[in-house]
């Protein structure tokens, strides 16, 4: 656990180019954090987990978890606005579900000292292009939640790779091309970000047996909390 900390640090330490302008209101104030995410933040499959799409604060998800750290470290509060299969397109108006797309006009509400946005994953899975797809839909997010909180840091998070996709021969065959488009959204808008791949394996790895569950997808109890500290690394020391 004392390397994935330390290499944690090593990571943010390289921090997207433009993001200083992107700390003053985390780094000054730590009252309150807002999490975008998919089922990757929902506590999907966990124990405890009771059904449903969105968020169910069970307390290994590395959401719950970061939620607990940083309400007893700094009284933050935290709000989670993930949904199962969201894609970043759902964050923006002609999204699928209610849930998501009234999320930035949340944000705008709660203007949160940080906004992490935890998407990607779903694309890569249902095989929307890295390019045509995911790059603008991620800098119109990015950009909706600028304009809604001008205030807040937004951190983005490039996830683990699923050991799973939904085409038998899917075209966009790599992963790195969608966390490539997730880091250079960061480094295009200011923002930090955090790349998930170097803590934990593909899912479907034979390194990543006792991470993931069945389904390659979704980090068991112990993923979860290799997740939480890389964010909670990020929460504690990127400033």
């Amino acid at each position: 656990m004392v390397a994935i900390l330390a290499a944690v640090v090593a990571a943010l330490a390289a921090t997207a180019p433009g993001s200083a302008t992107a700390a003053p209101a985390w780094c000054a104030d730590h009252a309150s954090i807002a999490v975008l995410g998919d089922s990757g933040s929902t506590g999907y499959g966990l124990p405890g987990y009771p059904g449903g799409d969105v968020y169910a604060p069970t307390a290994d998800g590395w959401a719950s978890r970061i939620t607990t750290l940083a309400a007893t470290t700094w009284r933050t509060t935290t709000t989670v606005l993930a949904h199962n299969g969201a894609m970043v397109s759902d964050f923006l108006p002609g999204g699928r579900w209610p849930e998501t797309t009234a999320a930035v006009g949340r944000v705008g509400q709660l203007q949160p000292s940080l906004v992490l946005v935890e998407l990607g994953a779903n694309e890569y899975i249902q095989d929307r292009s890295p390019t045509a797809v995911l790059a603008p839909a991620y800098h119109r997010l990015v950009d909706s939640i600028k304009a809604a909180s001008p205030r807040s840091t937004i951190a983005v998070v490039a996830q683990w790779q699923a050991g799973h996709r939904n085409s038998a021969q899917p075209r966009n065959t790599s992963w790195a091309a969608y966390a490539e488009v997730i880091a250079q959204t960061a480094a295009d808008e200011g923002s930090r970000f955090l790349d998930l791949r170097q803590y934990l394996p593909p899912g479907d790895s034979a390194a990543g047996q006792g991470l993931f569950l069945a389904d390659h997808v979704h980090p068991t109890a112990a993923g979860h909390h290799v997740v939480a500290d890389a964010v909670w690394t990020l929460l504690r020391d990127d400033c």
